[in-house]
């Protein structure tokens, strides 16, 4: 297992949603050398086993996540958990379960569990449209910008954000 890895987190063919798998899309085609490229869009609970599996040391997720901010910015920050009470863990396990593919679900669980390492970092992209198979033109603009952020996210040392 590599000391990085780096998933996308999201639908395919959900337009600006399915912004994390396009970015590791194009990761996979040269991937870093001390990284490994996975696409994780797919149950969180069958993703935080996998993670308990891989132990990473730093986790670097991507996806098109919808908060209400500008459309097409992209906020890169490193992930801290806060305290969730079991009702909620419970109702994101329960949303899961039902094939609801989120990043906050993902994580929520996933610490539930011990999956993550101390090191998680997003990269999130304000979604401008959530349907469609393609990115909108301001999605596919800032593919490369991510890029280049999980790219510095990957360096030995990198910054903590």
């Amino acid at each position: 297992m590599s000391r990085i890895l780096v998933g996308g987190v999201g639908y395919r063919w959900a337009g600006d949603l399915s912004f994390g798998l396009a970015c590791t899309d194009a990761l996979a085609e040269a991937p870093p050398p001390d990284a490994e490229v996975r696409d994780l869009g797919y149950g969180a609970l069958y993703v935080a086993l996998d993670l308990a599996d891989a132990r990473p040391e730093r986790l670097v997720l991507v996806a098109g996540v919808p908060r209400g901010r500008a459309p097409g910015t992209l906020h890169a920050y490193r992930w801290t958990p806060r305290d969730v009470d079991a009702d909620e863990v419970q109702a994101r396990i329960r949303e899961a379960g039902a094939g609801v593919i989120d990043l906050d679900h993902l994580l929520v669980i996933a610490h539930h569990f011990g999956a993550l390492p101390d090191d998680v970092r997003c990269v999130e992209l304000e979604p401008v449209r959530a349907e469609g198979q393609a990115l909108s033109p301001e999605a596919g603009r800032r593919l490369a910008d991510a890029i280049a952020i999980v790219r510095e996210a990957e360096q030995e040392g990198a910054p903590t954000w």
